[in-house]
């Protein structure tokens, strides 16, 4: 702990000039009087201290909302520490202009076409795409999670495709954007017919609710080696596409059915969601229920944080109140900084991370407006801190916080680092993934810088 009151300060020889002209027109005034001087010893100081202890520890938090997503992602990514993270597409389609086939109209193809995203892991692996019926239809008023149920389905194939994903089609001369690619693939011919047959029903043809109630959606999950790729989709531009002709009749007709229908006038009208499943080894294996935790020296001085999985770090300050002692503390400035590992990946770490407020069994806490998260200094919204490439860290501002451990106003009970949740428009925070993207951190790295002063009683 370092006192920044302690420096000596030199001053010159105009400053020591209008001190003596200020003393003596004090001097010529009444002495005031001590207000409180019964109460107080004043002993005011400005000091600093980085060496309070944290402790840090991975803990799972409880299940992370995986529907309405903006990416479908479908495959697996493996870590050698976090473990196998496999993703499978549950979704709607429904076509947005009508069926105008004819009783003789022949079906030419059915066709997948899947706009990449992102993708995680091993592009090299080979997988295999499987689509499947569903039985049970989706709700776009239902909230979908990690632990929801798989929704049933027809367990007949109705579309398969082996491939090494190339999801990159071209990068810009300086490396900054990329290009990404789209996944065509033919989908089983039976459908196609079964599509095409709509014709004849108006409501069916003209797609909307009825078309979305007997055709409750599909399945699409992948069969690959663990170390393949987690692979994300972008639904807005991603479709089936029916293409059929008629007899004695040159041209070709072509039907667009979309996996997400909506635009600046009009809600998303199809749901969907991502089904994740984890499989974890070693220190980590222990994570079953929500608030489980493993310390960092079972798993080499490093902590996690990632997206979807519901891995996120837990940091406790046990010295802290030893800061206080029998003195008043006013938090100057307090600041909470992470370091990640070296040689951190910039394509998988996480850019932004936040902290939640935690109760002693290290779960969230949790009010009106969903999760109770550390609001920015000065503000009202979430603090975020983005990862800092140079010197590896996330650094977040908790000055008004710790204030209120020390004055007793807030338990010491740490924080939860997590990724950053989303905010609806009504003020709701949940935690929403669409990625495996994650964060090791140095364990023994993580420090609380504070300025501080203190009014001794």
């Amino acid at each position: 702990m370092t006192s920044i009151s302690s420096k000596k300060r030199t001053l010159n020889w105009p400053v020591i000039k209008w001190l003596g002209i200020v003393s003596l027109f004090l001097a010529s005034c009444d002495a005031p009087k001590e207000i409180g001087a019964d109460l107080f010893s004043v002993e005011v100081g400005l000091n600093f201290t980085d060496t309070l202890q944290v402790k840090s520890r991975t803990v799972l938090m409880d299940s992370i909302q995986t529907g309405g997503a903006s990416s479908l992602l479908v495959g697996s990514y493996t870590h050698p520490v976090l473990g196998t993270f496999s993703s499978s597409i549950f979704t709607q389609f429904a076509n947005a202009d009508s069926l105008y086939a004819k009783k003789e109209s022949i079906l030419d193809s059915l066709k997948m076409q899947l706009v990449y995203k992102s993708y995680q892991g091993d592009t090299n692996q080979v997988q295999t795409i499987n689509v499947f019926k569903l039985k049970d239809s989706l709700s776009t008023s239902t909230d979908y999670f990690t632990n929801t149920a798989s929704v049933s389905v027809n367990p007949t194939v109705v579309g398969s495709h082996t491939f090494r994903p190339r999801p990159i089609r071209s990068k810009a001369s300086n490396g900054d954007s990329l290009k990404l690619d789209t996944l065509k693939f033919l989908m089983s011919p039976t459908l196609g017919r079964e599509l095409l047959a709509n014709y004849a029903d108006k409501s069916l043809a003209g797609g909307g609710n009825a078309f979305r109630k007997a055709y409750p959606g599909l399945k699409i999950s992948s069969s690959s080696v663990a170390n393949a790729a987690l692979l994300g989709f972008n639904p807005a531009y991603s479709r089936l596409t029916l293409y059929w002709h008629n007899p004695n009749d040159t041209l070709k007709y072509e039907l667009n059915y979309f996996f997400s229908l909506s635009n600046a006038l009009m809600a998303e009208v199809n749901s969907r969601y991502n089904q994740y499943q984890f499989a974890r080894s070693g220190a980590l294996a222990s994570l079953v229920k929500p608030g489980n935790s493993v310390s960092a020296e079972a798993t080499g001085q490093l902590t996690f944080v990632q997206s979807g999985s519901g891995l996120v770090t837990k940091v406790d300050f046990p010295t802290l109140l030893k800061l206080k002692g029998d003195r008043n503390v006013a938090v100057n400035k307090a600041e909470l900084v992470f370091e990640a590992e070296d040689g951190a990946d910039l394509n998988q770490t996480l850019g932004q991370l936040t902290l939640l407020q935690v109760d002693g069994n290290n779960k969230p806490l949790r009010n009106s407006y969903g999760l109770g998260y550390v609001l920015s200094e000065g503000g009202s919204g979430v603090q975020t801190a983005s990862y800092n490439a140079y010197n590896r860290t996330y650094t977040f501002n908790v000055t008004t916080e710790l204030q209120s451990i020390l004055n007793g106003r807030k338990v010491n009970n740490g924080f939860l680092l997590t990724p950053t949740p989303t905010t609806s428009s009504t003020g709701y925070t949940k935690m929403l993934s669409e990625t495996a993207r994650f964060t090791s951190l140095k364990a023994l790295k993580t420090k609380i810088r504070i300025y501080y002063s203190f009014i001794a009683k």
